[in-house]
């Protein structure tokens, strides 16, 4: 799976299908949590979308910080450290909200 976001939209793209794309009105909230994993911790994005369902992406993706960065830009209404929250964030503090439609 191939995931990028654009001023317009996020883009899936799974290998032998047809990119599947989602407008930003389309998306209720974004959260962030972690995974234990034993040796090492996992981080989550979330997108919950208006129509109730949801997109995972996880720290492992390649494009990760092209990813966070690009949020950045395309989600305006998000609190001006929440990239620093989520650097810090721990898997006993459970979901950090980054975004959510008003």
């Amino acid at each position: 799976m191939i995931f990028s976001v654009d001023r317009h939209q996020i883009s899936i793209h799974y290998e032998h299908a047809k990119p599947f794309h989602i407008d930003w009105d389309e998306v209720y909230s974004v959260s962030y949590y972690k995974i234990d994993c034993i040796e090492y911790e996992m981080g989550y994005l979330v997108f919950d979308l208006v129509y109730g369902e949801s997109i995972e992406i996880n720290d492992s993706d390649p494009d990760w910080e092209k990813i966070l960065h690009d949020l950045e830009k395309y989600l305006p209404s998000q609190t001006s450290d929440w990239r620093h929250s989520l650097r810090g964030w721990s898997i006993d503090e459970g979901i950090l909200y980054l975004y959510e439609k008003a």
